[in-house]
């Protein structure tokens, strides 16, 4: 077995492509797109700032698995710390190929004085990050990764030890609960906060940097979470807002117009991810066209408010009309967002009769005092 470093474009889409490879008799793997993929590793906005290595590892000069190192050295900074993050991690179930591909991360970040490996994670919160360890038989949504089983066993022996776990519910789309109308009437004469309307995706998009700003401050206290710069706000929104739907999007303000509470929703677009198979063209762009217009599933990515509103209760605000505009495009599930599981927001699932889908976690470990 050896390990390489990953540094040619063809060596990054090998990197890439490694996933489809292993998971390809997997009914709930979700394949990215390749070129969005490979444009996140060497075109991100937080390169600025974040130091990023990859690896893969060979065997008889097939790939075996891979690996991605990040150093975000103004998270250390922020919150004190001296880490080195793993991310992009696949790997057969092989306990020694595993071994060798994260101690190529913990070598690097011990050398750059590094005392802390953890994730998976990559460069910010707006990116996959965490391990699925619960809920494997489910599809996830194209904004987490999916892991086989063994992923978390591996990674234990290594000596990592949980940090946090990530839960997500699935949700039916039933009427809509009297108490949750009565609570947005309630919240919106209270706090004389309402909804911000859309006439069309241009007027959503511009609203873009006003969102993120909003959410830089709703989420200053989560897990990993450092404020989103303008650039990658710019990023973010032109990732994000291309295929908004403004049904599916949801901003509160209050009487002076400020903005104090979001949400970003889209059709689940897993399954056309599933069919498109990592690439738009020749015809993968057609299924995604499809599932942004008919589908029985919708995606809650992003939600908010603004920590002075932090279990004020106006999230039932736009929590009623997001479930109305469901009920109105067909929706029958939707699926909620990534959430700490000591994240209070996450109580509201289960009023309305919402099942656990699945539950994700990070993982850390001590390098000692690094170099």
């Amino acid at each position: 077995m050896t390990i390489k470093e990953v540094s040619t474009p063809q060596e990054i889409r090998e990197f890439v492509r490694f996933p489809k490879r292993l998971y390809k008799d997997c009914p709930y793997f979700v394949p990215a797109l390749e070129k969005g993929e490979m444009k996140i590793m060497t075109q991100h906005p937080a390169l600025a700032f974040c130091d990023a290595k990859y690896w893969l590892a060979f065997r008889d000069g097939q790939v075996v698995g891979r690996i991605g190192g990040v150093i975000n050295r103004k998270c250390n900074e922020l919150k004190g710390q001296r880490r080195v993050r793993f991310g992009w991690f696949d790997v057969i179930d092989d306990l020694e190929v595993a071994r060798a591909l994260l101690n190529k991360v913990e070598e690097w970040g011990k050398a750059q004085g590094m005392d802390t490996i953890s994730g998976p994670s990559r460069f910010s919160n707006m990116e996959k990050q965490a391990m699925l360890v619960d809920g494997f038989e489910a599809m996830p949504s194209i904004c987490a990764d999916y892991n086989f089983p063994y992923y978390p066993k591996l990674v234990e022996q290594l000596g990592f030890e949980k940090e946090v776990d990530y839960i997500q519910y699935k949700v039916p789309v039933n009427e809509v609960p009297e108490r949750i109308k009565k609570l947005s009437a309630m919240m919106a004469e209270k706090y004389h906060v309402h909804l911000r309307y859309f006439k069309n995706k241009k007027e959503l998009k511009d609203s873009g940097m006003e969102f993120f700003q909003a959410l830089n401050q709703s989420y200053a206290n989560i897990y990993n979470f450092i404020p989103l710069t303008d650039e990658e706000i710019k990023w973010a929104v032109d990732e994000n807002f291309q295929v908004a739907n403004v049904q599916l999007s949801s901003m509160l303000e209050d009487e002076h117009g400020k903005l104090v509470g979001f949400a970003f929703c889209l059709p689940s677009l897993s399954e056309a991810y599933r069919k498109a198979n990592g690439s738009l063209f020749p015809f993968g762009w057609i299924h995604i066209l499809r599932a942004l217009k008919h589908n029985r599933y919708v995606d809650m990515f992003l939600t908010g408010v603004l920590p002075e509103y932090h279990n004020s209760g106006i999230h039932a605000i736009y929590h009623q009309q997001l479930h109305e505009a469901f009920l109105n495009n067909g929706y029958k599930f939707a699926f909620s967002s990534q959430q700490l599981e000591y994240n209070t927001a996450a109580r509201i699932w289960p009023k309305y009769g919402a099942e656990l889908m699945a539950r994700r976690r990070c993982y850390k470990k001590d390098l000692g005092d690094g170099q």
